[in-house]
């Protein structure tokens, strides 16, 4: 941050002080003051105790700057002991004010073209902008200056009198100001250059005081209580562009209470829908849906029904239900994330007339606005009935960041020509299933049952359900409040219930132009949620607390505020790819916030935004972890004890396998046992497939990577001697004991592995048996023994032999695992890393041919199958996996790992082995292009570029052909960030160091971002010329930062930088 910072998430206007500031009145003032006490002081007689000395400009600074006029002179000679009458006062005061007029019109009103131009500045990104000053000349200064245009509030001498302010360093004209500019004290700035003003902007408790100091005493400011002082504006940073709609907590701002007027958010914050698009609605409800950690639900209308356009959904992390199939003569089993009681519905109809039905009626005009700053989603819409009727409608939604267990919906109605009676119809509906995506709709889908849907006042009822068989109640309480003209309306709904709904029915007459709001506020709780007795009671309790929407949203919008501080990337200029990755980073907090700190919850590979993948937890953290690890390191420590929470049924699998340690499954839900399904179907064909996704045993060395990754930014040392350590060494022991020797090459071999690719799953005369000696598992092991072994070494010897006791241990363990990190196979052909033994061996596809008939080869695997052929049979990949290596190490942790294990890695290698793969990869996964833009960066940044804007596209343009709208690919989401922060700026946290080493495009503009890294909080900023790095101040040991062959120590508070070549 720059030392001084006019920040909109932070502050709405800013106030400023005339003379000295804006103006250079202060020296016309200076020299009226001088010549008035000239002519005074000459005159006087001297009397005993009476100083007549001339007028000097410390006497200025000292006792008049700043003040009223009478009250300046008065101090001043009661200073000198010269006794006055109140008449002689006015007459000095008035003789004042005709040599500064005088002076005024001789010399004109130079200004500080510095000030001038922040002022602009401001106005142009939204803060209101006033003025306030002791003289009784202020309309005509700023008229002589030209510059009054600028100020729409003024509160000068004049006004003081009428309203009977009392002057400065009384803070009553600055509150005056800042209150008629409709900004509460704290979100004000004032800009001040004198003491008397400094000390009324720090009695006033305003949000920060700038003073300016132009003569060379800045100490006397800041002990008056200036938070910065400058010597010019110039040297003032205004961030604008993410101000929020709060102004204190508890109290809504003009913002908000005008919201519906337009957003005031610049473009970069705002995801903006114009038109109804029926069947593109499916992936904008996905996009827009609003969620904060503990629950999501999608952006669906809310008088929608799920259907062919449609499909309300919301989903509370880790709700998981089981259900059971028979499918060829086999019972199959699948988890799943589950669709909860849908508290959005609401609707309306004029005079009788048909319920308004969004994909029937005439549509006018319809936007929906999603505003980034506060995840609030805004949908206005204009339609026509049969009978010629206009209404106006106006929604607004969020899911409370500020407490999870809450959301709200505004929904305000408008009679534009016509008048008549207007029902309304809001309910909550219990009776929902898990039915969004198609290739899952020949299974079960009903996950609940209804226990209770009943009225719980006259304004709130409550639906009660519990899951089928992992038996999780949950509650969903709602409260409906009719206002009209901002005044809760008198008219009562009537309670409606039907079966798996309950809900209430306003009906009420509008005239022409008259409007109805209804608030919709809900409380959801579970079964799981911490401090919970029953969840209907805390649900309906909660409810009953909750204040209306208005506060609610300033309260949501403030919390926002706090996570966008943590959250932050800036790029200079650079609106597109600025306002996706801001909807990549929102998409990521809404489903890993700090409230999932709180849960039992890992990291779902599809957010919480729909029901791809059943909602299970796969490898995406490892995509995700180094977006949070630096932002958020409670909330990743949390992650990785999802993990270690389920360390006894990855043992379990480990044993069943004949195998010690830990085997983590491919796909995790509730309680941790291998969900990947046994039979998959294949859309193209229509067949039910083997799936044999459960041999992907390296998401162990995913684990085993972010735990030390985790150790790396934090240095939490409990964690490792607690969690941590415990989850390495066993899966360690797992690598060690599934590793088979061979005594005739004297190497190890691992087999029967799924690698990250994915579409090979055996060799084609067994394509259901995995692979031997996959690449990228078998370094990934050695990595995670390597880093068992440092991880015991870190830990006190007590500490490391009891763990060791309690895991089993066997005393020739440890020689087993160095063995192992050291004869494990690594196959090679043609002069690159083979991806597993016998690749080589494969044929090669026709890829033009392919290409020629089919528009999308991306799922080559389905392709390939519904012609009756087999994938496996081909050198062709779904994503990066041998290359993933690339992604998660440096080419010199690559080379170590290859030495350790016997082999060379020519430098020429590399590129070549990129150049191989790269040639023959479907990227049949969004993670694909994050990883190919990763290892491309350095070598060939045209081709890095287009992968970064594919992983930019993902979602927001469904690349993958209509996989968004089943939910978010939250592993690319957080990777366009990643490529950003880490890739393209150079950042590593490796051996207790932090190394930035850029490859910055120029394309991007400049780059700046918060991160957290061993108790300091650092802001990062590179472009292609430097880098700089700013730790807050604090109390953190100094860090060693590397950059440019270079080390500076960093100490909190200070400021290091180093020059860079460009690209």
């Amino acid at each position: 941050m720059a030392p001084a910072t006019i920040d909109a998430r932070r502050h709405d206007a800013v106030i400023f002080d005339m003379d000295g500031v804006v103006t250079d009145s202060a020296a016309l003032h200076a020299a009226a003051w001088t010549e008035l006490f000239a002519e005074f002081l000459t005159r006087t007689d001297p009397s005993p105790g009476a100083d007549t000395s001339p007028f000097t400009a410390d006497d200025y600074r000292r006792w008049i700057d700043g003040k009223p006029r009478y009250a300046a002179i008065r101090d001043f000679l009661a200073a000198r002991g010269i006794p006055v009458t109140g008449g002689e006062v006015r007459a000095l005061g008035d003789r004042k004010n005709e040599l500064f007029l005088d002076r005024m019109a001789r010399e004109g009103v130079p200004v500080f073209e510095s000030t001038v131009e922040v002022v602009r500045r401001l106005r142009a990104d939204g803060f209101g902008t006033g003025l306030f000053s002791a003289s009784h000349n202020c309309a005509a200064v700023l008229r002589a200056a030209g510059i009054g245009e600028l100020f729409p509030v003024r509160i000068d001498g004049v006004v003081a009198e009428e309203s009977a302010l009392p002057g400065k360093p009384d803070p009553a004209t600055l509150l005056e100001a800042a209150h008629r500019l409709g900004a509460a004290a704290e979100r004000t700035v004032v800009v001040e250059d004198s003491t008397a003003g400094v000390r009324a902007g720090r009695a006033g408790g305003f949000g920060l005081v700038i003073g300016v100091d132009r003569g060379g005493h800045p100490g006397e400011l800041r002990d008056a209580g200036a938070d910065v002082v400058v010597a010019d504006l110039a040297e003032v940073e205004v961030r604008g562009g993410d101000r929020f709609a709060c102004d204190v907590p508890g109290r809504p701002s003009g913002s908000v209470a005008t919201l519906s007027e337009g957003p005031a958010a610049p473009p970069s914050w705002l995801l903006t829908y114009d038109g109804y698009d029926p069947p593109g609605e499916r992936l904008r409800e996905t996009l827009c849906t609003v969620g904060n950690g503990y629950l999501a639900v999608r952006g669906a209308a809310p008088e929608s029904v799920a259907g062919e356009h449609h499909y309300p959904g919301m989903y509370v992390a880790g709700i998981y239900n089981r259900l059971a199939d028979e499918i060829g003569g086999h019972t199959v089993e699948n988890e799943s994330l589950v669709n909860l009681p849908n508290w959005l519905p609401v609707t309306f109809r004029v005079d009788g007339g048909a319920w308004f039905d969004l994909d029937e009626a005439e549509i006018l005009s319809y936007r929906q606005e999603f505003d980034l700053r506060r995840a609030l989603l805004t949908r206005r819409f204009r339609f026509r009935d049969d009978a010629g009727r206009v209404t106006a409608v106006c929604q607004r939604r969020f899911a409370a960041m500020h407490s999870p267990h809450l959301c709200a919906l505004e929904t305000t109605v408008t009679a534009e020509n016509w008048a008549g009676r207007l029902e309304i119809r809001t309910i909550v509906d219990g009776g929902v299933r898990n039915t969004l995506v198609a290739r899952y709709r020949e299974l079960s889908d009903r996950h609940l049952e209804t226990v209770a849907a009943r009225e719980l006042s006259d304004d709130s009822v409550l639906i009660s359900v519990r899951t089928s068989t992992s038996r999780i109640p949950v509650s969903v309480a709602a409260r409906h409040i009719v206002r009209r003209e901002g005044e809760t309306s008198t008219v009562r709904g009537e309670f409606t219930t039907g079966g798996d709904a309950a809900g209430h029915l306003f009906a009420l007459d509008l005239g022409s132009g008259d409007s109805v709001t209804l608030e919709k506020v809900a409380a959801v709780v579970t079964g799981r949620d911490h401090a919970v007795s029953a969840p209907d009671e805390d649900a309906a309790r909660r409810l009953a607390d909750a204040a209306g929407f208005a506060e609610l949203l300033t309260a949501h919008s403030l919390a926002w505020s706090h996570l966008w501080d943590r959250l932050c990337l800036e790029l200079d200029n650079r609106e597109h790819p600025l306002r996706v990755m801001r909807l990549h980073l929102l998409h990521v907090a809404q489903t890993l916030s700090p409230h999932t700190a709180d849960l039992d919850a890992g990291v779902p590979a599809r957010g919480l935004h729909g029901e791809a993948y059943r909602g299970h937890i796969f490898w995406d953290e490892l995509f995700v972890f180094p977006i949070l690890n630096p932002r958020f390191p409670a909330l990743t420590r949390a992650l990785l004890r999802y993990r270690h929470r389920r360390l006894p049924e990855a043992r379990r699998a480990a044993a069943a396998a004949g195998r010690k340690g830990a085997q983590f499954p491919w796909q995790s839900g509730s309680d941790g046992r291998e969900e990947s399904q046994s039979l998959h179907l294949n859309p193209l064909s229509g067949r039910w497939r083997p799936d044999p996704s459960h041999r992907a045993h390296h998401i162990g060395g995913t684990i085993a990577y972010n735990v030390w990754q985790y150790y790396q930014v934090t240095g939490d040392i409990e964690f490792l001697t607690e969690y941590g350590a415990e989850l390495l060494v066993d899966i360690a022991r797992f690598w060690s004991s599934a590793a088979v020797f061979d005594p005739e090459t004297g190497r190890c071999h691992l087999t029967g592995v799924v690698g990250p690719d994915e579409f090979h799953s055996g060799y084609p005369d067994a394509p259901q048996d995995g692979v031997d000696d996959n690449t990228y598992t078998n370094i990934m092991a050695v990595w995670t023994i390597c880093h068992a072994e440092r991880a015991l070494n870190l830990l006190a010897p007590r500490v490391r032999d009891r763990l060791l006791e309690s895991l089993g241990v066997e005393p020739g363990e440890p020689e087993r695992w160095d063995t192992v990190s050291r004869r494990l196979t690594i196959p090679f052909h043609d002069g690159v890393l083979s991806q597993f033994a016998g690749y080589e061996q494969l044929a090669e596809l026709d890829w033009d041919h392919y290409r020629r008939t089919y528009p999308d080869i991306r799922r080559l695997d389905r392709i390939l199958e519904s012609e009756g052929d087999d994938i496996n049979r081909y050198r062709a990949g779904k994503q990066a996996d041998v290359l993933m290596l690339f992604y998660l190490l440096s080419a010199d942790e690559v080379r170590e790992i290859l030495r350790r294990l016997g082999y060379d890695l020519p430098g020429e290698m590399i590129p070549r082995t990129i150049d191989y793969y790269l040639a023959r990869t479907s990227h049949g996964s969004t993670l694909s292009a994050v990883v190919h833009a990763w290892v491309l960066a350095r070598a060939d940044r045209c081709r890095a570029m287009r992968f970064f804007r594919q992983v930019l596209d993902a979602d927001i343009a469904d690349i993958q052909g209509g996989t968004t709208e089943e939910g978010i690919h939250l592993g690319a989401m957080a990777g366009s960030i990643d490529l950003v922060q880490r890739c393209f700026s150079g950042l590593e946290i490796r051996d207790d160091h932090l190394v930035l080493d850029p490859q910055w495009p120029p394309e991007l503009g400049g780059l700046t971002f918060p991160i957290v890294y061993r108790g300091h909080r650092l802001t990062i900023r590179i472009d292609t010329t430097r880098v700089e790095v700013r730790s807050d101040p604090g109390t953190a040991a100094p860090v060693e930062i590397h950059c440019a062959a270079r080390v500076q120590r960093l100490s909190p508070g200070g400021v290091v930088r180093w020059p860079v070549a460009g690209p």
